[in-house]
């Protein structure tokens, strides 16, 4: 018998001893190597965020060989000033099972810090070590986000500066058209009284001298009228407005009782639906009545009987209110200049005015976030409207 023969089993299972061995040595190496030159910078950490593993990117990123790292807290190598956020992130990894995702400040290893992005992944349960944690360099990314917020925020900064100048010279350019309205009242008064003292005095004119005479006396009319309007323009623009709780129809009562002594010797009706009251300032809403009443009475001259009616329409957000009259209307072409300062579309020998009346209206209106406009025919009337909005902002 041969020593083969003395043991012929032992052949039999030879073969069969750990079979996978190495083909499962053969896997793990694959992954090593996969991890380990991978292009993003991979850390494995165990359950209290100590390193275990770290491929070749981290040591790059980092600055440091894997002998430095591996074994050692990732704390050691964070900012202090992240070291609470990272450990938030570790524990609602741990809790949730899911990734979880923020940014750290790492140290290279002469100190730099520099900016990155964590995406921590919890291994599944009975694995070790239990996070795997990819690490991207944000530095750059940062950088020019900090650089666009301080643009962003110099750009905010000189705007704010041209506002405050903007604001300067118009507070500037207002005192001084009041201060100038304010000194050409007198001499206009002096200039009035004396001309009617003239007219007066000489009781007697030949016919060459009252014509010029009557000419001036209407030339400071005019300028009178001109300074009457632009104070009030004036005081539309620097108004203090407080928003209330409005009744039209009690505005509409005290711009009837204002323009009596326009109504005389005139057959004019006028008529009203029933007003809303609405969220405004009560001055803002009287000069808008008014100039719009005033304007009907005026342009319904030579149109008896004349018919002046205020319409309303209630619309989602806004009331729009409308003085309709039957006067001398105009040329829709030309509705853009009756809004703008000294706008007149009427000769005034015809129509007297000043041609600031409704852009007192606008101003008005558009302080409470409101608009104006007018719709007309020649010799066929004239409507002239004013949105106000349910919720009134004001504006300066």
């Amino acid at each position: 018998m041969t020593h083969d023969d003395a043991h012929p089993e032992q052949d039999d299972q030879a073969p069969d001893l750990h079979p996978e061995a190495p083909a499962e040595e053969q896997r793990r190496q694959q992954a090593f190597a996969l991890f380990n030159e991978a292009p993003a910078a991979y850390l494995l950490l165990n359950s209290t965020g100590r390193i275990q593993e770290a491929n070749s990117a981290t040591t790059g990123l980092m600055g440091r060989a894997q002998g430095v790292l591996v074994g050692r807290p990732l704390l050691h190598f964070l900012a202090s000033s992240t070291h609470g956020s990272f450990e938030q992130l570790l524990k609602q990894a741990a809790q949730s099972g899911l990734r979880q995702r923020g940014e750290a400040t790492l140290l290279h290893h002469d100190g730099t810090p520099f900016d990155v992005l964590l995406d921590l992944h919890a291994a599944p349960e009975g694995e070790a070590p239990q996070f795997r944690l990819v690490m991207t360099d944000i530095t750059a990314y940062k950088q020019a986000h900090r650089t666009l917020l301080d643009a962003s925020s110099a750009h905010e900064q000189a705007i704010q500066e041209h506002a405050a100048r903007i604001r300067a010279l118009n507070q500037e350019l207002e005192q001084i058209i009041a201060v100038f309205l304010q000194q050409l009242h007198l001499p206009t008064a002096r200039a009035m009284n004396y001309l009617t003292m003239l007219r007066r005095t000489l009781d007697e004119l030949a016919e060459e001298s009252e014509h010029p005479l009557i000419n001036s006396e209407r030339a400071v009319q005019q300028i009178t009228a001109l300074l009457a309007s632009m104070d009030r323009y004036m005081q539309v623009r620097g108004m203090r407005l407080r928003v209330r709780t409005v009744d039209l129809n009690s505005v509409f009562r005290e711009v009837l009782k204002s323009v009596q002594p326009q109504l005389l010797e005139r057959d004019i009706q006028i008529s009203a639906d029933r007003l809303p009251s609405v969220q405004g300032d009560t001055r803002a809403l009287y000069v808008v009545l008014d100039e719009y009443l005033s304007n009907a009475i005026k342009f319904t001259k030579g149109h008896d009987p004349a018919r002046i009616r205020v319409l309303v329409r209630e619309a989602e957000t806004e009331y729009l209110i409308g003085v309709d009259d039957n006067g001398a209307g105009f040329n829709m072409r030309q509705k853009d200049k009756l809004f703008q300062l000294f706008g007149r579309l009427h000769s005034s020998k015809i129509f007297e005015g000043t041609g600031v009346g409704l852009v007192s209206v606008r101003r008005a209106c558009e302080r409470f976030g409101g608009r104006v406009w007018a719709e007309g025919k020649v010799d066929q009337g004239a409507t002239f409207w004013f949105a106000w909005p349910k919720e009134p902002r004001i504006w300066d």
